[in-house]
């Protein structure tokens, strides 16, 4: 039987997991900008479209690819969670959120390398907010509250060791594409601190704007959100000891599940 993954490997993960989330998502945001500034097409569901869908699929192949080493968290707010429902060590909560900051970091810094500083400024850096002339601290803290509750209520259902195997990643690409076409015009949907503050962070340190004020909304709400999520599924779930909650990987079906479905197949 194989080791399991080291502490390093798993923090390795987490910040490659998070720095392609990051990358691919929050840069697919400033592509668009990039773009917009040359062809003056006005932004339209077409384009927010195209971005939900850059995210989900970044999400799809990062939890494919590091859910079975790390468990595929890449959202601090998921480590949060899992933490606050007891389905994750509290010892390796700092270690994870780490990874997962310092990966975003590299993943926003990668954007500008890739569209250029001045195109990348320009557009925004692919940062998240909300337009303060229409949206008060509250609102804004209960969106971003609102969508991560959604999406960690997924998460914890689709890796239970009921559901059905092998979905975990598409379900969870899947939920957050949807958040972002709903949430998007109003925050731009961040739903992830990891994924808020490396693009923030990387936009001040470029010369771009940065509403520091609204900070707390998406941490505030994205956290709360997320543990919010994750007990309520619990709460409705029935969650039982023996529950396998250490994975967003697909997983095997158990000896007894396999050995039941041969049962079947050879009476019918």
């Amino acid at each position: 039987m194989a080791a399991p993954p080291t502490t390093p490997q798993k923090l390795a993960a987490e910040f490659l997991g998070t720095a392609f989330l990051v990358f691919v998502g929050a840069g697919s945001a400033a592509a668009t900008g990039v773009i917009a500034a040359g062809t003056k097409v006005p932004f339209s569901m077409a384009q927010l479209g195209m971005i939900s869908f850059a995210f989900m699929l970044v999400i799809v192949g990062a939890v494919y690819a590091i859910g079975h080493i790390s468990g595929g968290h890449i959202n601090p707010a998921v480590t949060l969670s899992l933490a606050v429902s007891g389905k994750f060590p509290w010892r390796e909560v700092p270690g994870y959120m780490i990874a997962q900051l310092a990966g975003a970091i590299a993943g926003a810094a990668a954007i500008y390398l890739t569209l250029g500083r001045l195109a990348t400024v320009a557009a925004g850096g692919g940062v998240t907010a909300y337009n303060p002339a229409t949206m008060g601290f509250g609102r804004g803290l209960a969106i971003e509250a609102i969508g991560t509750f959604m999406l960690v209520f997924v998460i914890f259902g689709v890796i239970d060791h009921r559901a059905v195997p092998g979905w975990a990643p598409m379900a969870i690409g899947a939920v957050v594409f949807a958040v972002i076409i709903v949430l998007g015009p109003a925050t731009g949907a961040a739903i992830n601190p990891a994924r808020y503050l490396g693009a923030v962070f990387m936009l001040e340190a470029f010369g771009g704007k940065v509403l520091w004020s609204q900070l707390p909304a998406f941490l505030i709400g994205e956290f709360v959100g997320g543990a919010l999520g994750a007990l309520a599924w619990v709460a409705i779930g029935r969650v039982r000891p023996d529950a396998a909650f250490t994975s967003l990987a697909p997983s095997e079906p158990s000896t007894e599940t396999a050995n039941s479905e041969k049962v079947s197949g050879a009476t019918s």
